[in-house]
């Protein structure tokens, strides 16, 4: 080794390393698949991107792993935005993950389903804002590559189906960057022109990626603000692009969106056939049926001698009728007259007064009768009462030889001491008094 060769410790090439890289590749995009996925405690996560030939350690610290939307799995075809450094402590070379999300077809459908969302909330697939689609077009248009397999099958069914109808091709291109600018172009010539009253907007089958022009916001306004009635035919029966429900019917194919908008030429034909060979019978039995009713009318015809002799005989019956109805309508208040004065001789005030004087001569003796017999029970009660009362009486007891003393107040005397020698009082008996005097008070 040459005494003058520079030599680097492990450390000093990889810190060399890490510089170059860093500067040469300050922040990049990388698309691959993710494998090898690890999701610590400590909120980092740490993966692996891979494709046919090579794979790159990354890693997306926790502050960046919080915020963002996407959560990553195995498997998963991602692209993330990143800044390439070397890992010192091993020599590896990784990426410093700043943002995570999907790619290829996956993030594609997140996009169609966030369009699709923020469209049918603007009223764009409404039902009420669908114009009919002419059933006999006069002529039609297509917006589609006139290059591609589709517009050979939508021109080869129309010529099949209604040779006579004329058709216009507004070139497009259906894929790739400039496709959707130029399918807008083309509908607005289709417009302009005026020569069409129906226009099919359509292209062949291919990936969601290929047919990513008809998901564009721009396209379905367009269609949204065709006046021409459009008609979609994008790709297969399972493919549906926003343009599909912006338009005013959509075809599960290009051949599809041909025949909805052509009328079948040969089954016309074999309509107008049987039409041709059902209008003589038809005639033929509308005559037989207008043949019978004047027939009939016919029959219905009177002469006008037996018509007036008809008329006679229902005048004579109307007449023998109303001198019937007359006499009886004439008997009818003579009948009521007759049932008054009945029911006013059964009201008879004299009746009812000797009815009445009856009934209060008998009402006058059942009260006498009443009156006697509760005289007398009122006597007897009485009668009871008062021999009770007499038992009871002070004069009953004075008649048994009892007296009772008052003194000169009149109050009864009830005990010696009430008195003195000299004093005088009454004595009560049962037929009067006595005026007494007190000689002396024994005890």
């Amino acid at each position: 080794m040459s005494p003058n060769s520079n030599v680097y410790q492990v450390s000093q090439l990889t810190d060399e390393m890490r510089r170059l890289m860093e500067v040469s590749y300050p922040e990049i995009w990388i698309e691959g698949e993710l494998s090898s996925l690890s999701t610590p405690a400590s909120g980092h996560l740490y993966f692996s991107l891979k494709d046919e030939r090579s794979q790159l350690r990354c890693a997306m610290f926790k502050g960046r792993a919080s915020i963002s939307r996407y959560r990553p799995k195995a498997g998963d075809l991602v692209r993330v935005r990143a800044k390439i450094s070397v890992y010192s402590a091993r020599g590896d070379l990784q990426c410093i993950v700043q943002h995570i999300e999907e790619a290829g077809e996956g993030l594609l459908q997140r996009r169609f389903e966030e369009l699709k969302a923020n469209l049918n909330q603007q009223g764009l697939f409404d039902q009420i804002h669908k114009k009919p689609i002419p059933a006999f077009a006069k002529h039609i248009g297509i917006v589609t590559s006139p290059s591609g397999a589709a517009v050979r099958d939508i021109v080869s069914t129309l010529k099949r189906r209604c040779p006579g109808i004329p058709v216009t091709i507004y070139p497009a291109v259906v894929q790739g960057d400039s496709a959707a600018n130029s399918i807008i172009s083309a509908i607005r010539d289709a417009v302009q022109h005026q020569q069409c009253d129906v226009l099919l907007v359509s292209r062949g089958g291919g990936s969601l990626e290929d047919l990513w022009c008809f998901n564009h916001e721009q396209v379905a306004r367009e269609i949204y603000n065709c006046p021409i009635p459009v008609v979609s035919g994008v790709g297969h029966e399972v493919d549906v692009t926003i343009a599909d429900l912006v338009a005013d019917l959509r075809a599960p194919t290009p051949t599809a969106a041909a025949e909805l908008v052509s009328p079948n030429t040969e089954q016309l034909l074999n309509q107008l056939a049987s039409l041709t060979f059902r209008l003589p019978r038809s005639f033929e039995r509308f005559i037989q049926r207008r043949a019978q009713q004047v027939d009939f009318s016919g029959r219905q015809l009177v002469h006008p001698r037996q018509q007036l002799e008809r008329n006679r005989s229902k005048v004579a019956q109307a007449s023998s009728r109303l001198q019937s109805l007359t006499l009886s309508r004439l008997k009818q208040p003579k009948l009521a007259a007759d049932n008054l004065a009945k029911r006013l001789a059964y009201q008879n005030p004299s009746k009812l007064l000797n009815a009445k004087t009856n009934d209060v001569s008998i009402i006058g003796q059942r009260l006498q009768k009443a009156t006697y017999a509760k005289l007398t029970h009122t006597k007897r009660s009485t009668e009871h009462i008062a021999s009770q009362l007499h038992l009871v009486s002070p004069l009953a007891t004075l008649e048994r030889g009892f007296a009772i003393a008052r003194d000169n107040s009149n109050a009864i005397i009830r005990s010696t001491e009430q008195l003195g020698a000299g004093d005088t009082i009454d004595l009560q008996l049962s037929d009067g008094k006595l005026a007494c005097k007190v000689i002396e008070t024994i005890e």
